[in-house]
């Protein structure tokens, strides 16, 4: 067998006995691996974001007075 293979399994045993002793280091790791792998999905949701509310703005710039008449 490997070192690198017993080395990897012995990290993993070590690893997960401590996220299910203390959930709480479960949470705070999900939480820091998100909060490093969200900045550029939020960066790219808010565009998104952006452009579909000017999108939406605009169509109901246009069809406003049809919207007035609706309602």
């Amino acid at each position: 067998m490997d070192i690198k293979e017993i080395d990897r399994a012995v990290l993993k045993a070590t690893i997960r006995e401590i996220l299910i002793e203390d959930s709480d280091v479960f949470r705070a790791v999900i939480r820091e691996v998100l909060a490093e792998t969200e900045i550029p999905s939020i960066q790219a949701k808010t565009e998104r974001q952006q452009k579909i509310e000017r999108l939406i703005k605009s169509d109901f710039d246009k069809y406003d007075e049809v919207f007035k008449a609706l309602a």
